[in-house]
């Protein structure tokens, strides 16, 4: 069987209703994996019907759901059973990808994601989840052994509670590989009524159970490339162009000319987000057929975070006009301007550093010099600066970007920059003078040369 990808989705529907698989693998995004897995059994079951078994993979007993594969049903039709975050296909190959969605789900304050996150990173690693395996208690060598990269500097306090709230509910307490026994079952023979769908954002590709499953049955990657270079926010928006006509065409509603733009400027890549605030303004409009500006202003605000972000490498790339749109829709959905000068300021310190280390001789960074050089020449000397280990933690692509950013700007423009926020904070503090002005005044004098004498 093909491994399927996005844009083959209906070639894998159409299979699966003449002549399905016995197992699905649906891997990637985790919105898109849901959504197809929906499309799949409707696939699945139109013709003489039968039942969704939804299984959480977070408690599920690997031996159970073989049992019930290997049995026989006394439901009338096809057996489905969906299991949605299935750790079969984890090791410490993705544990840090495992990581990084803990982490973010713990800083938006989603403490089951992040629970369920966690969980995953432990079993990754070969532990079981529970207080009593303290990650703050590991030690730099133990986290590598375990998880295949460097232990964060972060205080990491918080995982603790979170390691026991599923503590005893997940498959690493089977005593059997619950991945050798499924791929067992599959060579002995399941009931021909008898479908596993499995879910899982996150996939070691060199396990055998999924070449297995990529030879034998049949495996979705859902996967999108993340990141802001032209080829992933190509991909991204092409992902989000095809769920705003699915989502539209559910009620027949339309988005009025130069809109579609505007949503994703305002949600991001965030394909939830986007159905989300698609169905709630459709609910919103009643009779009416079409989406209005003046419906997304009133119904969808920006996200957050994704504008920050934008707005730092606005001001990075010098583009002065791009700086002063997104600072003025920060405005618009409420953001406290104290805020966007916190971020600003984490932004330029760090740039400040990242120039400063490259005045020193010892670090040898060159602007010009390919990532691959600068992580095996600057990283190693960059790694002995004890003092800036949690600056200097980022992943070496991201590192050797911010490198290059700060290369483009002198010691006198940074720290002339901090001098601006420093008075932008001191004005929105204790001065009549509108919030907006100030921000605006802010970004422009960013911008602008500095004077000649101080």
């Amino acid at each position: 069987m093909p491994l399927y990808t996005r844009e083959q989705l209906p070639e894998l529907l159409a299979r699966a209703a003449k002549a399905p698989s016995q197992v699905y693998l649906l891997f990637g995004e985790r919105y898109l994996c849901k959504n197809a897995a929906a499309q799949l059994e409707q696939a699945l079951l139109e013709a003489n019907g039968g039942t969704v078994h939804a299984l959480d993979g977070d408690r599920e007993d690997g031996a159970t759901t073989l049992a019930k594969l290997r049995g026989y049903s006394l439901l009338p039709g096809r057996q489905v059973y969906r299991v949605t975050d299935t750790r079969l296909f984890h090791s410490r190959q993705v544990a840090k990808n495992i990581w990084e969605r803990a982490v973010k789900a713990h800083k938006s304050g989603k403490t089951e994601q992040a629970a369920r996150a966690l969980c995953a990173f432990f079993e990754s690693g070969g532990l079981q989840p529970s207080p009593d395996n303290n990650l703050e208690a590991l030690t730099e060598g133990e986290w590598q052994q375990c998880f295949g990269f460097a232990k964060p500097s972060d205080d990491l306090s918080w995982t603790k509670p979170l390691a026991g709230m599923d503590a005893g509910k997940s498959l690493a307490a089977s005593a059997a590989d619950p991945g050798e026994a499924l791929a067992g079952a599959l060579h002995s023979g399941l009931p021909a009524a008898n479908v596993l769908i499995l879910l899982t954002e996150e996939v070691d590709k060199r396990k055998k159970l999924f070449k297995q499953l990529k030879e034998e049955q049949a495996i979705l990657d859902l996967s999108v490339e993340s990141g802001s270079s032209a080829k992933a926010q190509k991909v991204q928006k092409s992902v989000l162009q095809d769920l705003v006509r699915q989502t539209l065409a559910e009620q027949g509603k339309t988005l009025a000319p130069g809109l579609v733009d505007l949503l994703f400027d305002r949600v991001g890549f965030h394909p939830v987000a986007v159905v989300m605030e698609l169905r709630k303004v459709m609910a919103y409009l009643g009779d009416r057929s079409q989406i209005t500006r003046d419906d997304l202003d009133l119904l969808v605000g920006r996200t957050r975070q994704e504008a920050l972000f934008e707005l730092t490498a606005a001001i990075a790339a010098g583009n002065l006009q791009q700086a002063l749109a997104i600072g003025d829709r920060l405005q618009e959905n409420g953001l406290h301007p104290l805020a966007v000068v916190a971020t600003l300021r984490h932004f330029i310190r760090n740039l400040l550093l990242y120039r400063a280390l490259q005045e020193q001789p010892e670090i040898g960074f060159q602007a010009s010099m390919p990532p691959a050089v600068f992580q095996s020449r600057c990283l190693p000397r960059l790694k002995e600066r004890a003092d800036w280990k949690k600056e200097l933690s980022a992943h070496p692509f991201a590192l050797y970007m911010q490198f290059k950013t700060a290369a483009s700007f002198s010691l006198s423009t940074l720290t002339g920059w901090l001098r601006l926020l420093l008075q932008a904070e001191l004005r929105l503090k204790g001065s009549p003078i509108a919030a907006d002005t100030i921000l605006q005044h802010l970004i422009l004098s960013l911008f602008s040369p500095p004077p000649m004498h101080e």
